[in-house]
């Protein structure tokens, strides 16, 4: 999980680069819930260290992460472009724990901003175009196993439910799950391939309205498009940039790029259920395992109260709004 960390130990991740000059000003990033990223300048430019914290990720992890932004940024892709250490190599050791050196992109994350209908076009674009350019990997087993952000792994997540806060329903979590199940195998079935799954508002980094890159590669998993378009959409239109008109115009947007069956997106609905359902029992978990932290217990009442309106919403309305 994402730690504090001094000028002497960043200078020491900079100094395994050829030419980077000394830290003059530096600052945590305090979107996202996982790695720490700082941003870095010196007199030679501006950078961003990317400092891996996930729990239980495996250096072939990282690698294969870092691999996969590099190939997406030659693809053209708008992806962050890494840089290359002094052996040559994009990942970097320090004290145990791998980091990367990134270029600097101009742009603020989206994280609880309204979103205008170009932007989120703009970002359904990008990300059909990031699926294709990823069909040629093959699973390997490189990225996260038994992934607790992989929707077909959320029933893992089960044990966690009588965690929740006294006054959650705990009813309707153990419904989200029921229906899961009900379509776990037709879900596993669809057309799968490498999949960002994390392509929200606070990875996107946005200038004068336009996005300039997607960024945070760790959630990577094989899985199903559909998931990549249901994660989207679950912080896109539904929660803190609540306008459920923008899912059409993301779904309708990915599809002009990569297309989707009408099967695929009649289990959208469900899907975005169980991306909600992660987010509230996994960030209250995490919170009575490693201590409560503010942003964790903010995503949880609040992504508790989106669910429930989103559950207000309605699968008829929803189906009609995609065109099912």
């Amino acid at each position: 999980m994402r730690q504090n960390y001094d000028k002497i130990f960043l200078q020491n991740i900079l100094d395994q680069y050829n030419g980077l000059g000394k830290i003059d000003r530096f600052f945590l990033y305090t979107s996202g819930y996982e790695n720490s990223n700082y941003y870095i300048q010196t007199r030679e430019g501006q950078y961003v260290i990317k400092i891996f914290e996930g729990i239980g990720v495996k250096p072939e992890n990282i690698l294969f992460e870092l691999e996969v932004i590099d190939f997406l940024r030659q693809s053209g892709i708008k992806a962050p472009g890494l840089l290359k250490n002094s052996g040559g190599g994009l990942a970097t050791a320090v004290n145990k724990k791998y980091a990367c050196v990134m270029d600097f992109v101009d742009g603020a994350n989206m994280n609880k901003r309204s979103l205008s209908d170009s932007l989120v076009i703009e970002a359904a674009e990008e990300a059909a175009k990031m699926d294709l350019a990823l069909k040629g990997f093959r699973d390997g087993s490189k990225t996260r196993q038994n992934f607790e952000w992989d929707i077909k792994c959320v029933l893992v997540l089960e044990k966690f439910i009588p965690l929740l806060p006294k006054d959650f329903d705990k009813e309707i979590f153990g419904e989200i799950l029921v229906e899961f199940r009900g379509i776990k195998n037709e879900f596993e079935k669809m057309p799968v391939g490498l999949i960002h799954n994390d392509i929200v508002p606070h990875n996107w980094l946005v200038s004068d309205g336009k996005l300039n890159s997607i960024i945070d590669f760790s959630d990577m998993v094989f899985s199903p498009y559909i998931q990549n378009v249901a994660v989207a959409l679950h912080l896109i239109c539904f929660c803190y940039n609540y306008n459920p008109e923008q899912a059409k115009m993301f779904t309708e947007s990915y599809r002009r790029f990569n297309p989707l069956s009408k099967n695929e997106i009649r289990l959208l609905y469900l899907l975005i259920k169980v991306r909600f359902f992660s987010f509230v029992v996994e960030f209250n978990h995490m919170n009575v395992e490693y201590g409560f932290d503010r942003q964790r217990v903010e995503t949880v009442n609040d992504n508790y109260k989106f669910l429930k309106r989103f559950i207000n919403f309605g699968q008829k309305e929803f189906d009609e709004l995609v065109g099912i």
